[in-house]
């Protein structure tokens, strides 16, 4: 616990120095406030447009605008913060020889068009039948919004990046600002310029002073709840990125918890910056992880000021720091360059992973050429060498893949013939990539059964109901804790769930029995599923030795549809290995291993090497083991989940008790060196 320590030139505020912190976060504290006071003078006789003022960029009845097009642009730009997408529904006239006078704008997945209309305009709806919509009307030269409608009948995408994967079924795709906003103005400036008098350059210099001062209202109030937090906790970190004139780029923190988190769960981290908040659309970037009930937890969140490299550089150091320089053992990240260099700079040593979910969106938009010409045989052939195996079928694959659909073209090529050569270069630049996304090159490294940054528990679920894209940033941070809470409340449930119920057993097998006693409930549910079908959709043939290692070929039947694996055993040394890889990237077994255990060498108990500590509730009280350790599970040394949560109560409240008083702490301190001496001799 110490100071902030503010550079002159730029740099960063860190949590974790000397003791004057109240005064010189005062001291950044007045800077702010001076620096805010500069900006409303230089601002003062500029002239203000109160389009969109009062109502945090949200539409609402009796705004004006210069045109339609620029309501058009004004409800877009709501509409792809809010993760929906829009298109103009119908226009209407006084009078057949008039210029239209009304205008109504609807959801993106409003009711069906004609037939005729839609097969004629090339238009892809869904049939929702969602009734939010605006209406806008001409009067006296100016379009005044006469009617706004904002309830949805259907989920919002999650972020605005997500919401502009919406053009091919929105109207965000088409141009309707004014020149002036396609230089980098946000999306309704163009009203503003038009209505205001003021050159582009002045109102992009307005906007930034504008940000500039926001955000350093609002870090005057994130850090002033970052002191009261680490002032009731001592492991709390906190860091502040500061530029030139010393104003607030990114903000980083972490509290005791989420650090002690990372050091039982640190084998893998998901980083996601897709959810963005607030009109300034500052990427919101927490780190998260998977506990020992599959549950996700937070290791860490920022504010960044931006997506790149630098800022993601300072981010990633900043977090390595707050752990301890304990680098992750694999990460699973969007494939946007910028995160992929700075992971390469700060943690040479991780496994990097695409997220599956945005590789799908990339395939979409990057394939749509070399599908349109060879479909539906190219994507029988690129999902070949997408879902190999092994890694000796994915590079078969891949050359089967470039001879069939590759084309050397001569001359002056056509616009279709671009279009593919343009997929391809994206192909290629993937298959250089194959390390970081295609399965078969990532099976021998573990990633608690993880492919993507959108699972179930994800982030982006985590703070449902607290926060949106519209909260101020100084409100998120006190919405995050209320998030938190509740989702640690969550896991605190599952603990007790874990030691006080009892598992529903399918059969009546030890290696079920087995299985119940040393994991998590929500584990060995998931072992139950693998179980089970390798009782009843398992068989096996093609049994060959050699070396003393055992292959067998199991078949996995449903619905007709047959799946083979390989299963290597060398069972004098309770080895075994399958080509599924589902224990060494889920750190559970498979179906195919358990039902060589079961049918095949009749096991009652899973051999301790393939019981993951991470997926027992003893790991979380453990700081000194990795994710991927093994568990000892012998009835000589074996606590049960009860006793070793008595025995961490107990403790908590000597630590409690110590850190009150010296002479306590000397006590502790006395009696901790007997104990430790005193466990030694025992074993």
């Amino acid at each position: 616990m110490g100071s902030l320590l503010f550079p002159p030139s730029g740099g960063t505020l860190d949590s974790l120095s000397s003791p004057n912190q109240t005064e010189v976060a005062l001291a950044v504290s007045e800077d702010f406030e001076r620096r805010q006071t500069v900006d409303e003078i230089e601002n003062e006789d500029m002239p203000v447009n109160d389009v969109g003022n009062g109502s945090g960029g949200r539409p609402c009845v009796g705004m004006q605008f210069a045109t339609d097009d620029d309501a058009f642009g004004f409800y877009k730009d709501y509409a792809e913060r809010m993760g929906f997408g829009i298109r103009k529904e119908s226009a209407k006239r006084s009078r057949p020889d008039e210029p239209i006078s009304r205008r109504y704008l609807v959801c993106y997945k409003a009711a069906y068009r004609r037939k005729a209309e839609r097969a004629k305009k090339g238009i892809y709806e869904s049939e929702d039948g969602c009734p939010a919509r605006m209406a806008i009307h001409l009067k006296d030269g100016v379009w005044i919004i006469k009617q706004f409608f904002d309830e949805h009948n259907h989920e919002m995408v999650s972020s605005p990046k997500k919401s502009r994967k919406l053009r091919k079924l929105s109207t965000h795709n088409k141009q309707h600002a004014l020149p002036c906003a396609r230089e980098s103005m946000d999306q309704n400036s163009s009203a503003r310029c038009v209505l205001s008098n003021i050159t582009p350059q002045q109102y992009r210099e307005r906007s930034r002073r504008k940000r500039e001062s926001n955000i350093s209202r609002e870090c005057i109030t994130v850090m002033q709840r970052f002191l009261d937090t680490a002032a009731l906790d001592d492991r709390f970190y906190h860091s502040i990125e500061l530029d030139e004139d010393g104003v607030c780029r990114s903000v980083f923190w972490a509290d005791g918890r989420a650090r002690t988190m990372y050091e039982n769960f640190s084998d893998v981290v998901v980083f996601d910056v897709s959810y963005k908040t607030r009109q300034f659309c500052l990427p919101f970037a927490p780190f998260t992880g998977v506990n020992h009930h599959g549950q996700s937890v937070l290791f860490g969140c920022a504010f960044l000021a931006d997506e790149q490299e630098e800022t993601f550089v300072w981010l990633f150091e900043r977090w390595l720091f707050c752990m301890g320089g304990k680098a992750p053992g694999a990460i699973i990240t969007d494939q946007d360059p910028t995160i992929i260099n700075a992971i390469q700079r700060v943690f040479p040593n991780t496994r990097h992973r695409f997220c599956i979910w945005h590789m799908s969106l990339h395939e979409d938009e990057h394939l749509r050429p070399l599908r349109s010409s060879y479909n539906p045989d190219f994507d029988e052939h690129y999902y070949r060498w997408v879902k190999s195996k092994t890694i000796e079928e994915a590079e078969a694959a891949w050359v089967t893949l470039k001879d069939k659909y590759k084309r050397e073209y001569e001359g002056p090529l056509t616009d279709k013939q671009c279009n593919e050569m343009k997929s391809w270069r994206w192909l290629e630049s993937m298959y250089e990539k194959k390390y970081n996304w295609i399965d078969a090159y990532l099976k021998d490294t573990f990633f608690a059964g993880l492919r993507s940054s959108q699972w179930n528990e994800g982030i982006n679920s985590f703070f449902d109901g607290y926060v949106n894209s519209l909260t101020p940033v100084h409100q998120f941070v006190e919405q995050y804790w209320k998030a938190v809470q509740c989702r640690r409340d969550l896991e605190e449930n599952e603990d007790l769930w874990t030691m006080r119920s009892k598992p529903n057993f399918q059969g009546l097998h030890p290696l079920e029995f087995h299985a119940a006693k040393v994991y998590t409930r929500k584990i060995f549910t998931n072992f139950q599923l693998e179980f089970k079908e390798a009782s009843f959709h398992c068989s096996h043939d093609g049994v060959n030795v050699s070396d003393g290692v055992t292959t067998y070929d199991v078949s996995y039947e449903v619905d007709d549809k047959v799946d083979t694996h390989t299963v290597q055993c060398e069972p004098a040394k309770y080895q075994f290995r399958c080509t599924c890889g589902k224990f060494e990237s889920a750190g559970i077994l498979c179906k195919h291993i358990l039902y060589i255990m079961k049918q095949c060498y009749r096991w009652k108990s899973i051999p301790e090497h393939y019981i993951l500590a991470r997926w027992t509730l003893a790991h979380k009280h453990r700081s000194d083991n990795t994710g991927s350790a093994p568990i000892n599970t012998s009835k000589e040394i074996e606590v049960t989940p009860l006793e070793a949560w008595n025995l961490r109560k107990a403790l908590n409240e000597v630590y409690e008790k110590a850190i009150k008083h010296r002479a306590l702490y000397n006590a502790t301190a006395v009696a901790l060196q007997d104990l430790v001496k005193q466990l030694d001799s025992i074993g």
